[in-house]
């Protein structure tokens, strides 16, 4: 395996300073719902698990820590964090475009699967990765939120040209035209090129 590019997640100090502040928050609120549960006998069990979990949370997108390989052929990423060790690789091949992530209540492709493979202590902009899986008969779509540097997207573009930090619209189109070709049980590489070049050729001849 050749590694084309590598880096590793960062913290900032200011990140760093407010993830502490909702740490204490949420450890003095968890501290006071124990106390009350031990001194004063009141019943708060489903308070102070809710709170742990707010605390484990907090904790662990904080500390985990991420390294991202480029290969010629794959997008790696391993994640060290409270629960050990995971794997995460992604063929360049299924990888329908990178855009800048944006929280909305409906997203215009449903994604199966979501992980965030970022710290909450890096002060860097958020990235969105969208991706396909098939899984038997079946293609869903996934999302990896990160963060990285620019040198890291460089060099993605080169094994996915056009589809690296571009609009959210054109990374859906492209995650749909690939549904699309499964469906029909098209090879995913041609479809793409004959769809994309009626476009290009329908824009040429609006030009002129």
């Amino acid at each position: 395996m050749s590694i084309q590019y590598q880096e590793q997640s960062k913290r900032s100090k200011a990140g760093i300073a407010l993830v502490t502040v909702f740490i204490v928050i949420a450890l003095g609120a968890l501290a006071y719902s124990v106390w009350r549960y031990v001194e004063l006998g009141s019943i708060a069990l489903a308070e102070i698990l809710i709170e742990g979990m707010i605390l484990f949370v907090l904790v662990s997108q904080a500390v985990g820590t991420y390294t991202f390989r480029l290969t010629e052929s794959d997008l790696i990423i391993d994640e060290v964090g409270l629960l050990g060790k995971k794997r995460m690789v992604i063929p360049y091949a299924m990888i329908n475009g990178v855009y800048q992530f944006k929280q909305s209540m409906m997203p215009p492709l449903k994604f199966r699967y979501k992980y965030r493979k970022l710290s909450s202590t890096d002060d860097r902009p958020v990235w969105a990765l969208a991706y396909s899986v098939v899984e038997g008969k079946k293609l869903k779509h996934g999302r990896v939120l990160l963060k990285a540097e620019q040198e890291l997207f460089d060099v993605l573009a080169q094994h996915v040209p056009n589809l690296i930090q571009v609009k959210e619209d054109q990374v859906v189109f492209h995650a749909y035209l690939r549904e699309d070709a499964f469906k029909h049980g098209e090879d995913f590489a041609i479809y793409a090129a004959n769809v994309y070049g009626q476009g290009q050729a329908g824009a040429e001849d609006v030009k002129e």
